[in-house]
């Protein structure tokens, strides 16, 4: 659905209880994407949210305390849900970073604009229907591939005796290691062993 990286920082989360959460935030074309850093690794996120954009509006918030929240703000910004009416109150670290934002929200209004004036949206039963197509086609698969039943495997057959079964070797391979494999090396007996110690002291 998202093609385009708008705007991305840190912000400081603030619920309405007045807990503060720091979380990097990846605005994209109708969504907000908001992570949690690692504490040991600071190069890695965790997801944590997403908020929809095309069902959002953005208010901007002056310094002081605000009534919604009954606290005190500076820099901040919020994200009403126009579906659900829940409110999401942000604040960055500087003046400069809190106008990048409202700039990057205002771009990213205006590039969904322009790719439905372009005829690049997808409606909503596009969607649907896309969807039941890719169902169709999984199902359509996984049933080329399933079977009624599983074939009888053919009963045990007895192998012949060494001696008379007929073994194919390719003729580049050489007499000695034909016979290796016609008949396995068999360890020498330890009284042999013993013996051929022993027969140097032969006189």
């Amino acid at each position: 659905r998202s093609s385009e990286l708008i705007h991305s920082g840190e912000l400081t989360k603030i619920t309405r209880q007045g807990k503060t959460r720091q979380r990097a935030f990846f605005l994209f074309d109708h969504q907000l994407i908001f992570c949690k850093k690692d504490l040991l690794r600071r190069d890695m996120l965790y997801y944590k949210g997403r908020i929809d954009m095309d069902h959002t509006e953005l208010i901007d918030t002056e310094d002081g305390k605000d009534r919604d929240f009954n606290i005190t703000v500076k820099n901040a910004f919020k994200l009403r849900d126009k579906p659900s009416d829940e409110v999401y109150m942000f604040s960055a670290k500087k003046l400069e970073d809190k106008q990048r934002w409202l700039l990057a929200f205002a771009n990213e209004r205006k590039r969904v604009q322009e790719d439905e004036e372009m005829g690049m949206e997808i409606s909503e039963n596009q969607k649907k229907q896309a969807m039941l197509n890719a169902k169709k086609s999984r199902q359509g698969k996984l049933k080329s591939l399933s079977y009624s039943g599983c074939p009888v495997p053919p009963p045990h057959q007895a192998l012949h005796p060494m001696h008379q079964r007929h073994v194919t070797v390719p003729t580049s391979v050489p007499q000695q290691q034909v016979f290796s494999l016609a008949e396995p090396k068999r360890k020498p007996s330890p009284f042999w062993h013993s013996f051929s110690r022993l027969a140097p002291f032969k006189k």
